[in-house]
């Protein structure tokens, strides 16, 4: 499977710094101060990933504003025939959202392990990567609980119809 285009950008920037540190260490830099630049790229990559996390935060926060809102929707008393995906758009759209939050979550993931082939790991790093793993792994789960809730929803939904429609036949035939 052939990298992420984000992910090979950052490898090939990686590999760059690599030979800069390299060329520092040969002009006599100690090693530590040779590794800044890692550090700093390192740092661009968390903030960059914060304005990530603030839109993945929106979105998710979003997500569970439709999960409530179909939930309560689901529970109205008289409510029970409306809004059924006979189309499976709605659940076509959130599995299409959980394709990306799972691609996010790899993406992620994998930036992490090519800063570590390259040995440099940092606290800030990791700790981004957890809140945003995190932050994937509960926007997927809400978005899977919203599925979920859609498809008994549509369920129930058919089988009264289909119950209307039995009961009306039965009261034609009598």
């Amino acid at each position: 499977m052939r990298p992420h285009p984000v992910n090979a950008c950052i490898w090939e920037r990686l590999q760059k710094l690599r030979g800069l540190e390299q060329r520092l260490v040969a002009i006599g830099l100690p090693g530590f101060l040779a590794r800044v630049p890692y550090w700093l790229f390192s740092l661009q990559y968390c903030y960059e990933m914060e304005a990530k996390i603030a839109r993945i935060r929106r979105i998710s926060h979003r997500i569970r504003s439709w999960h409530d809102s179909m939930q309560t929707l689901c529970t109205r008393e008289g409510a029970e025939l409306e809004l059924i995906d006979i189309g499976l758009g709605m659940r076509d759209d959130i599995e299409s959202t959980k394709r990306t939050l799972a691609d996010l979550r790899e993406i992620c993931m994998d930036v992490t392990r090519l800063f570590g082939g390259v040995g440099y790991s940092s606290r800030r790093l990791l700790r981004m990567e957890d809140d945003f793993v995190g932050l994937l792994s509960q926007s997927y789960e809400t978005a899977n609980a919203l599925q979920s809730l859609l498809a008994d929803h549509d369920r129930k939904a058919l089988a009264m119809l289909r119950q209307q429609h039995d009961a009306a036949a039965a009261q034609e035939r009598a």
